[in-house]
């Protein structure tokens, strides 16, 4: 999830892609000046492991990549991590424009642009993003091996259900809400123990550790609960 600023804005990591070195640079400076981590990507090829690796709030595309193009990237972007994508191309013929929105981009921005209508076009695609997450929270999300129902607070393997405690459950919940995302001891203690606070941050772990547990017996290979050492946990 994007953070807010200390001005209540917007704080966004965003992957911009694009083979343009100037265009590389100049909007991470003018982006990184408005409080926003960028990280960026010159290839398709590239950005798919910046994508991996760094797990962006949302997109920065440019249609015309050296080794394919950005619609395809869009489509790979959204069917395997999901976040929302903006093109960013000097091509603004009405036909351009259906074929990029069409491709799984979330909005088409024509070059040049300044950097502070960039940002905002950003924003409004991340809060119609986020409405349309909240909106679907109350249906049952499938990843890899695993299902799980908000609504009814349980979790399946197929047809089978995972015997889980309430609190594996919360703490299930919370992962699958930011899947891909680092989630750190004191963040889950707030979210999953936020009524009766653990006497220790220990707790934590060895809960987590209960819940990889059954997870793997009950055949849940992917996705995986992975430990970051020094950070947290991430459910990827």
């Amino acid at each position: 999830m994007p953070d807010d600023g200390e001005n209540g804005s917007v704080r966004m990591r965003i992957l911009l892609v694009d083979d343009d070195p100037d265009i590389r640079v100049g909007f991470t400076t003018a982006l990184g000046r408005r409080g926003h981590e960028v990280v960026t990507a010159a290839s398709a090829r590239d950005a798919l492991v910046r994508a991996e690796e760094d797990r962006p709030d949302i997109g920065i595309i440019d249609v015309m990549l050296p080794d394919g193009d950005g619609q395809g990237l869009c489509r790979a972007i959204r069917d395997r991590w999901g976040f929302p994508t903006v093109m960013l191309t000097a091509r603004d013929d009405d036909a351009d424009i259906v074929d990029g929105l069409d491709s799984g981009a979330d909005d088409y921005v024509v070059k040049p642009v300044a950097p502070a209508v960039l940002e905002a076009r950003l924003r409004t695609v991340l809060r119609r993003d986020q409405r349309a997450i909240s909106l679907a929270k109350d249906e049952p999300i499938t990843i890899g091996d695993l299902t799980f129902d908000s609504a009814a607070m349980a979790a399946r393997v197929g047809e089978t259900a995972i015997a889980l405690s309430a609190t594996e459950l919360r703490l299930l919940r919370e992962l699958v809400d930011n899947r891909g995302r680092a989630l750190t001891r004191d963040q889950l203690i707030d979210t999953v123990w936020a009524r009766s606070a653990p006497d220790t941050p220990r707790v934590v772990d060895t809960t987590v550790q209960r819940l990889r547990a059954k997870l793997t017996a009950a055949g849940v290979r992917s996705p995986t609960l992975d430990t970051l050492r020094g950070i947290g946990y991430r459910l990827g």
